[in-house]
């Protein structure tokens, strides 16, 4: 099965509508989450059937901003178990497989907000009666290291050690990736305002690693966007 994640940063124009199609028939993804769509759902009504995937749950943007997608092919039985402006949270299922949780998340962008998010993620542990394999992944928009961001104002290690104790809470772990480690860049080409940072990653509890011994994380191709997808092969091993 093949899982990915990706912050669009809007979906309102032919040069994303045209990167994202791209994107989905280079991947051939089973379950797709976006973020930062922009669109209500109507519009990303339009968006399922240019995907050619068969089921969707939406967030509503909020005026011009946020929103949020899940989509799935039909041969993966998929139950919502909650959603929000934040994340959509799913248990999905293979034909003849096991059930996993998988969440697709926005972490809050403002620094005084981002408590929001480390005790959303804690809610959704709490949540999972059945702890089930669990996979949390996209943009935390947050780093785990100071060498995950490059350019302007350094992060305080504060910041990041909360990051690190809610994913320690939870149990959580970094999936690693190969590709690009920086994920987000801004709108600045070069110079002192250039920043990069690895704000897109995929983290996942001990049961979900164990299931899946010979996954693979990859840092896809940005086209559009300013976020790089976040892609992540499942493998058991035979």
């Amino acid at each position: 099965m093949k899982l990915l994640a990706w912050n669009y940063w809007g979906l309102g124009n032919a040069p994303a509508v045209h990167g994202l199609l791209r994107c989905r028939k280079v991947e051939e993804v089973d379950v797709l989450f976006l973020l930062e769509t922009k669109l209500d759902e109507k519009m990303m009504t339009m968006f399922k059937k240019k995907l050619g995937m068969a089921n969707m749950e939406v967030v509503d943007c909020e005026g011009k901003g946020r929103g949020l997608a899940a989509f799935w092919w039909g041969g993966i039985d998929v139950v919502l178990r909650s959603k929000s402006e934040n994340h959509i949270d799913l248990e999905v299922q293979e034909t003849g497989g096991d059930k996993c949780h998988d969440t697709g998340i926005y972490g809050e962008p403002q620094a005084d907000l981002k408590y929001k998010t480390w005790e959303r993620l804690v809610w959704l542990r709490d949540q999972d009666d059945e702890q089930l394999p669990w996979v949390c992944r996209e943009d935390f928009n947050e780093i785990l290291f100071h060498h995950e961001k490059e350019g302007g104002v350094p992060r305080s290690q504060a910041c990041l050690d909360r990051f690190k104790n809610v994913l320690e809470a939870c149990e959580l772990d970094d999936l690693g990736f190969f590709g690009d480690i920086f994920t987000w860049r801004n709108k600045q080409i070069t110079g002192s305002t250039h920043i990069i940072e690895r704000l897109d990653l995929a983290v996942a509890n001990l049961g979900w690693r164990v299931k899946f011994l010979l996954m693979q994380v990859k840092n896809g191709d940005s086209y559009h966007s300013n976020h790089r997808p976040v892609g992540l092969l499942t493998k058991m091993l035979p």
